[in-house]
């Protein structure tokens, strides 16, 4: 049988929670300067260790355990575009599309530069009807990788392109 060994940190804090919740910094949460994880001490190093969990679930197909991390991770750090969008891909992959046109709108709002979210919200507006901010989505996404590097950005092409038609098909019916 092989030997089990025990994994341990490199260093390790003890809480102390008159340091955590102390009335400075409760006072600070509640005027929205700390994030609910800067309140309880989750350094960001820390949340993205969550986080690797967490893509991993999402990544073998077990979406409601990779929800339930990047819910708890924005719910502790709202400010951070990329926990936004990944929940947003989770709610792409369940289907729920109103929650994942959410997560990326707040991502893009985090992030104006955040290209994934920008053809994911896209491809969703798409299946809406909604063509126009759709084909705005693509175009910003271009715009961000105008060589055309990023596998999102061509995504984006070629949604872009699927998008032009829908919209002049859609023109076309109308008159």
């Amino acid at each position: 049988m092989p030997e089990i060994f025990e994994v341990q940190p490199d260093e390790s804090r003890e809480p102390n929670l008159m340091d955590t919740f102390s009335p400075d910094r409760v006072e600070k949460f509640i005027m929205g300067e700390l994030t609910l994880g800067q309140l309880y001490g989750i350094t960001i190093e820390e949340a993205y260790s969550v986080a690797e969990l967490g893509y991993t679930f999402m990544e073998q197909g077990r979406l409601n355990e990779a929800q339930t991390v990047f819910q708890g991770l924005v719910i502790g750090n709202p400010y951070d575009a990329y926990f936004h969008t990944v929940l947003g891909s989770i709610y792409q992959k369940q289907e729920n599309v109103d929650g994942a046109i959410e997560e990326y709108s707040i991502a893009i709002g985090l992030d104006p530069a955040n290209m994934e979210a920008y053809v994911n919200r896209g491809e969703l507006l798409i299946r809406k009807g909604n063509f126009q901010l759709a084909a705005a989505d693509f175009k910003n996404a271009l715009e961000l990788d105008p060589d055309g590097n990023s596998p999102s950005a061509n995504r984006a092409r070629a949604l872009s392109s699927v998008t032009a038609a829908a919209l002049s098909a859609a023109l076309s019916s109308a008159k």
